[in-house]
């Protein structure tokens, strides 16, 4: 019997299985986090994509723009970033012009526009941090775009708001013009 006791203590038959059972946790644990920063980071990453291809299509504008046209781009945001729910735009166009006879710096807000959650800004004073130099009449489109994120998985992170901007400049018009419904569009008869 004593025999037998010291052979089955010394025997290693079947330590990979014990092994195998206390790694396979980490290994499962290890695999699901992954997923989890991956799905995080590429949200991120495909929300920002889509508001500088936002911001983009703006910049090509030769028309007025109006809240059809906006709601069309919520749209399109939430098609590219695949989520129904939870995703909102905000379009502010910034103009920046220096008087010729006094050198007084002007920046003005044009007008500023939300859809699906946050409303357009008032005044010049809650983008100022966000507008970079500007040469003189020179108009910037400010696209800012928020998705809301929750995990799969419970490993750490909770739910999160992406927000994003991007900067652009009207490529083929001088300006992108909100139509408030003001705007007499002229036929010809």
């Amino acid at each position: 019997m004593r025999h037998f006791l010291k052979t089955f203590l010394r025997s290693e038959t079947g330590s990979q299985s014990v092994e195998a059972v206390f790694a396979f946790p980490l290994v499962a644990l290890s695999i699901i986090m992954t997923l989890t920063f991956w799905d995080g980071f590429h949200t991120k990453t495909v929300s920002q994509r889509a508001t500088y291809t936002i911001a983009d299509m703006l910049s090509r504008e030769k028309q007025a723009i109006d809240a059809d046209y906006l709601t069309a781009m919520h749209e399109l945001y939430s098609l590219v970033s695949s989520e129904e729910s939870g995703t909102a735009l905000r379009v502010s166009v910034v103009e920046f012009f220096v008087d010729p006879d006094t050198a007084e710096e002007t920046l003005s807000l044009q007008w500023s526009e939300g859809v699906g959650g946050p409303k357009g800004f008032s005044d010049i004073t809650q983008l100022e941090a966000r507008v970079p130099l500007m040469a003189s009449g020179d108009q910037l489109i400010i696209v800012e775009s928020f998705q809301d994120w929750t995990p799969h998985f419970n490993v750490g992170l909770g739910a999160m708001r992406f927000d994003d901007v991007a900067i652009a400049r009207p490529r083929f018009a001088p300006k992108l013009i909100w139509d408030d419904g003001t705007i007499l569009i002229e036929t010809s008869s």
